[in-house]
């Protein structure tokens, strides 16, 4: 065989954003053939999924922890373990499903915007874009996040959002799931929601694995956390290339600074876009498909404001206004936390207060016109950073920003900013995008005891003003038994809970899953 896993012991680990770690544990490389030739037929899936088990029964004979992890985006403990993990980045094959492929049952069509794709759980969402938007395929993604260095598996397990109005998550993209469950040959499902079929059985029973259609267990180990073993193939829905006009400002129509004034609270916390047109980006008007607008905390009352507004468009590739990736300025889809690590790179930790010089100096304002994954490819440099959020019902925004406001004020001096974004409802059990439109505080800045202090604070702030939140995943994050409980319900908790012991039925093979995050948060036995 020419393909192998590779072992090395007592590896040093660091997340990518060095909020985790150096730590000591056993990294598995799953291998690809000489050369890097990755192909993506039954066979390969067949052979990888025995590598993976084969690191699966190593880990287990020598009674360690083993968790799958892809570019250790997260900057919370959410992909780390003690023990043994499974790097998947070299398994990054895509491929558009094939129409005999398809159940006839399968409820979406390209007619209606959906057009199947599958790939391997280790892929990078930014090789993801290009992959699909070449013009042989002229298809997009439906919503990512912002700098997109994370692997599709890690992306979707945690929770990963964008803010495409009336649009999910990026696991609610995804429409099945190839987890590995254990050691053997037989621990290996193919999960599909029975209310939305989506691959013949003949074509699952090609690749090995057995299909398993029951709407609790995908809503469960869609949003896993990497506790329900390891996601090695993705279906999602993707959907027609987009053309999108971008806009970043910080200025109103008559030149004055945007601030969070009652015009622009209005807009922040109902979308309310038939008002105030003096909010409104030069020469666009009515809903955009991406809105994002930054609150900067450490700015005299009323806070300035600086707006991300995104417009779909037809598409006219000789409109294209590409972002030079030497240019040391984020156009609209630098995300914070690049920006913020972009400026940590160049100036260390000198200034205190990050906000505004980032605001002013590594966001490109201006207009710019290009596909989603020109928008929004891989940017962020590897410096320590931070973030967490707080997301609620869309009619507690202003209560939510309120709270963080006045939060920022008693800890004082908190080097970050509020990005706010916009969420459709989900069907994960556990995902943090629950109400019918979910609104997000991105808070991201640099990593500091104040900003420390600041997290630490959040749940019993939000508690103190009787507002309902939960968080991202892969965030910072305050999470523990009872508050995740408090934040999803015991219903789905503990539907969570019974889909992992259901789909991994031995207690140690579900106790190798988990991790200090999982024992945390009650999720684990």
């Amino acid at each position: 065989m020419n393909r192998a896993i590779r072992t090395r012991i007592n590896e040093q680990w660091t997340n990518w954003h060095q909020t985790i770690g150096p730590l000591p544990i056993r990294w598995v490389d799953v291998i690809t053939p000489p050369g890097g030739r990755l192909g993506y037929s039954s066979d390969d899936i067949k052979t990888h999924t025995a590598q993976i088990q084969r690191a699966i029964r190593d880990a287990l004979d020598a009674n360690m922890e083993c968790r799958a992890v892809g570019r250790t985006w997260s900057l919370s403990d959410a992909p780390y373990t003690s023990g043994a993990m499974i790097d998947l980045f070299r398994l990054s094959a895509v491929k558009r499903i094939n129409h005999r492929q398809i159940d006839p049952d399968y409820p979406g069509t390209r007619g209606s915007g959906h057009v199947l794709c599958m790939t391997q759980g280790g892929t990078q969402v930014s090789d993801l874009n290009p992959w699909l938007e070449a013009d042989s395929r002229k298809l997009s993604v439906r919503t990512t996040g912002a700098a997109n260095g994370q692997t599709i598996a890690g992306a979707t397990s945690t929770g990963t959002h964008g803010s495409v109005l009336g649009m999910g998550a990026m696991h609610d993209q995804v429409v099945s799931l190839h987890l590995i469950t254990g050691p053997d040959p037989d621990d290996q499902v193919w999960l599909e929601r029975a209310s939305y079929p989506v691959l013949l059985p003949a074509t699952i029973g090609g690749y090995g694995a057995t299909l398993i259609r029951d709407d609790t267990l995908f809503n469960a180990a869609v949003m896993g956390i990497g506790a329900f073993g390891v996601i090695a193939n993705i279906v999602f829905e993707a959907r027609d290339r987009l053309m999108l006009e971008a806009f970043n400002y910080k200025q109103d129509s008559a030149t004055q600074t945007l601030v969070y004034d009652a015009d622009m609270r209005k807009r922040v916390t109902s979308l309310d876009f038939t008002s105030a047109p003096r909010l409104d980006p030069p020469g666009r008007s009515g809903k955009p498909y991406f809105f994002q607008p930054i609150i900067d905390p450490n700015s005299p009352a009323p806070h300035e404001v600086l707006i991300t507004q995104i417009y779909e468009r037809t598409w006219d590739p000789a409109a294209r206004d590409l972002l030079d990736p030497d240019d040391p300025k984020g156009g609209p889809g630098y995300d914070v936390i690049s920006v913020v690590g972009r400026f940590l790179d160049v100036f260390g930790f000198l200034v205190p207060l990050v906000s505004k010089l980032v605001a002013n100096d590594f966001f490109k304002v201006g207009r710019q016109v290009g596909s989603w994954g020109e928008l929004f490819s891989f940017k962020s440099v590897r410096t320590k950073v931070a973030s967490g959020t707080v997301a609620v019902d869309l009619p507690d925004a202003e209560a939510a920003i309120d709270a963080l406001l006045e939060l920022s004020d008693e800890v004082r001096n908190v080097p970050v900013v509020f990005g706010c974004r916009y969420v459709a409802k989900t069907q994960a059990l556990l995902g943090f995008n629950k109400w019918d439109s979910t609104f997000v505080v991105s808070i991201d800045g640099v990593e500091n005891d104040k900003t420390r202090a600041f997290f630490d604070a959040i749940p019993a702030k939000m508690a103190q003003k009787g507002i309902a939140f939960t968080q991202h995943w892969g965030k910072t994050n305050g999470y523990n038994a009872a508050s995740v409980r408090a934040a999803y319900g015991d219903a789905n908790v503990d539907a969570w809970k019974a889909a992992r012991a259901q789909l991994i039925p031995d207690p140690a093979v579900r106790a190798m899953f988990e991790n200090d995050l999982i024992r945390r948060c009650g999720l684990d036995g």
